[in-house]
């Protein structure tokens, strides 16, 4: 009985000492403290008249540029949005389809186009839109516990931030930061040392047609 009891008062003992363990990890994990915050926005253009049923030269230019940011950002489809008298509006409908005839001479699928036609009193304004992703970079630099009497040995407020900052304000596109891309199929792993090793060797990098040997691979 005596040692049952002792086993029951062990466990809570045990217990208590756990829960007194638990604390916060971003304390003492910089990718816990300083994370990346990426958004949904929506990219959009604003468009003139139409002229003989074209974009005039200036939204031709002022297109050729949104959609170099949609290739490179693009979240998914184009969406052209023309307001018009009404839903039914005859000539909203075809200033929708002429736009969708400029998207489609420059590329993109006839899929990846919705059109719309929107009432609205100001009859033939028209918009390009797109969901695009945007990264929030976190403000360094702020100071609100002090450096020199820290018992539980954890980071500073700022530890890390500058890293993390410096990697969102590069990010070619946020997505990435949030759903990685997936790895190219038939990615050689023999290619993969190659460009390595010579690369910390100081070497030239060769092309990949220049791979013409085998590596014989220690395991330790």
């Amino acid at each position: 009985m005596t040692n049952s009891l002792f086993r029951i008062a062990g466990a809570g003992l045990v217990a208590a000492f756990l829960a007194a363990c638990e604390t916060d990890i971003a304390e003492y994990d910089a990718h816990y403290a300083h994370p990346t915050t990426v958004g949904q926005k929506v990219a959009r253009l604003d468009l003139g008249p139409l002229y003989a049923g074209k974009p005039s030269q200036g939204d031709d230019q002022r297109i050729d540029e949104f959609l170099g940011a949609y290739y490179g950002q693009g979240g998914s489809q184009l969406e052209v949005t023309v307001s018009g008298r009404s839903v039914d509006d005859p000539a909203a409908r075809e200033h929708a389809l002429q736009l969708a005839n400029a998207l489609m001479a420059r590329g993109v699928p006839a899929e990846d186009i919705n059109l719309y036609v929107q009432q609205d009193e100001a009859a033939g304004v028209s918009h390009m839109a797109f969901p695009i992703y945007v990264v929030s970079p976190e403000e360094c630099g702020y100071w609100d516990k002090p450096i020199d009497s820290d018992y539980g040995n954890g980071i500073t407020d700022n530890f890390g931030c500058a890293v993390q900052h410096n990697i969102d304000v590069m990010a070619a596109n946020p997505r990435d930061l949030a759903y990685p891309q997936k790895m190219a199929p038939g990615r050689s792993g023999a290619r993969a040392y190659y460009v390595i090793d010579h690369y910390t060797k100081g070497e030239p990098l060769p092309s990949a047609n220049d791979l013409q040997q085998e590596y014989n691979f220690q395991i330790f």
